[in-house]
């Protein structure tokens, strides 16, 4: 039920089935018998891991999947179910669902019939918000259907569709960012500094090697796209041939959506950031030249936060500032294979940074789902009504070995939210950038991971 809420219910939405429960099923009838009967303790453990694990587990292969999976086990396969006082339902409600205190079928079957037509999302874990999610996505899919549907013919005085299209290409081509001459700026990187309390410059920093891969990656887009929307304005006007790969580029941006050339390369690898309209996709391509332009002509000192969403490749930044804080603490004999990120979260945004840290970057642009951040208290809170995503204050990550953060992890196990950062709001280890402990506050861990908490680069 959890995958009609879509990302926030299921990273990857599975297809269990009557198999799934009968097998479960099963394997706790013999359970039962094997414990209970000859006046045994019963495993929890075992029954969580065989249907968390194997059962139902069996078909789960997203590792945030897995853990929820596990944390609906550790909280209704327990010796809590037995009380009278149990209900799956964990807060005030006008219906409780709770196991019927009956033995006959009859009374069963008189329970099932008072159950409510629609279920809340309080029943899962998730926050009333995700009603509001379901509600979107609907409406979503009914538009995109009616926008495919749509006639691209105009009749009457109106402009056609080419004429359309034509002017919005010439537009967009004239509005393209001016190229990043390779020659120029591979000079200018040689000569930019590394990190403080090292000897490293130019392309023996690794957030050096890092920014020029990104202005390399970022002109092949620029190149596309300024390409692109000239051979479709030519296209139009009958000076060269309007092949199938140019109708469909000319189809999308009459319907405003990002052509496909532009987010995907012909083997279908993703090359840019992926937006549902053209304006939006267009906005990112100008924000991440001035972004890529600042750091490449000011140097580390015009940086004072990075803005994490205009990267192309946001792991590579994160591992070369962990390259970078390991060669700093070359004098403790550091190893780049024993070094994790590490994270603080500000109060502020990164408006008010007044200074580039010694040591690590300040990140800003990520957004929370599913809670929002106290930022006077630094911790967890329950979402307000209708507000879906919610800004996060500038962060600081850095790096540390992972024996000083170690034991101190595993004793606020409990009072920590390992928080997954992703690209995009759609969840999958593919757009997983890295994972963020984050303050539970006065809610226990499970609380946040049953209402499905996760930071974004991107709302859409």
């Amino acid at each position: 039920e959890r995958r009609k809420f879509g990302p926030i219910g299921w990273c990857i939405p599975y297809e269990y089935n009557n198999s799934d429960l009968d097998a479960s099923l099963l394997f706790i009838e013999k359970h039962l018998s094997s414990t209970i009967l000859v006046q045994l303790p019963l495993s929890w453990s075992t029954i969580q891991y065989m249907v968390a694990d194997v059962q139902y587990g069996g078909r789960i292969t997203d590792d945030l999947d897995r853990e929820l999976f596990q944390c609906y086990a550790a909280q209704w396969f327990c010796d809590e179910v037995f009380r009278q006082t149990f209900c799956f339902n964990k807060y005030p409600s006008e219906f409780s669902y709770k196991v019927p205190e009956a033995l006959e079928i009859a009374a069963y079957r008189a329970y099932i019939e008072t159950l409510p037509p629609v279920d809340s999302p309080l029943i899962f874990g998730l926050h009333t918000n995700a009603d509001l999610t379901y509600r979107q996505i609907d409406a979503a899919m009914m538009l995109s259907t009616l926008m495919d549907t749509q006639p691209k013919d105009s009749s009457g005085e109106g402009k056609s569709a080419d004429e359309i299209v034509r002017e919005k290409a010439v537009d967009l081509a004239d509005k393209t960012p001016p190229d990043f001459i390779e020659e120029i700026f591979r000079a200018q990187v040689q000569k930019l500094k590394g990190p403080p309390g090292t000897p490293d410059r130019g392309m023996a920093a690794p957030l050096n090697i890092f920014l020029f891969q990104e202005l390399q990656r970022l002109q092949r887009i620029i190149k596309i796209v300024r390409n692109n929307m000239r051979a479709l304005a030519a296209a139009i006007d009958g000076t060269v041939v309007m092949t199938p790969d140019l109708l469909d580029d000319l189809n999308s941006v009459f319907d405003a959506r990002v052509p496909k050339k532009w987010t995907h390369d012909p083997s279908g690898a993703e090359i840019s950031w992926i937006m549902p309209n053209i304006g939006g996709w267009f906005t990112g391509l100008i924000d991440r030249q001035v972004l890529l332009s600042t750091w490449l002509e000011g140097d580390r000192k015009a940086m004072k936060s990075y803005w994490l969403t205009g990267f192309t490749n946001s792991q590579g930044f994160l591992t070369g500032m962990r390259q970078e804080v390991t060669r700093q603490h070359q004098k403790d004999q550091w190893a780049l294979d024993d070094v994790i990120t590490h994270t603080e979260i500000l109060s502020y945004d990164q408006d008010r940074i007044r200074d580039v840290p010694e040591e690590g970057q300040h990140i800003h642009g990520l957004f929370i789902e599913g809670a929002k951040w106290n930022r006077a208290e630094g911790k967890l809170e329950e979402s307000e009504p209708k507000k879906l995503f919610v800004g996060m204050p500038a962060i600081h990550v850095t790096a540390t070995t992972i024996g000083k953060t170690g034991k101190a992890a595993r004793a606020n196990e409990a009072l920590v939210h390992d928080s997954a950062v992703y690209k995009y709001p759609k969840r999958n280890d593919r757009y997983l950038i890295f994972r963020m402990p984050l303050k539970c506050g006065e809610m226990a861990a499970w609380h946040w991971k049953l209402r499905g908490v996760a930071l974004f680069c991107q709302t859409e």
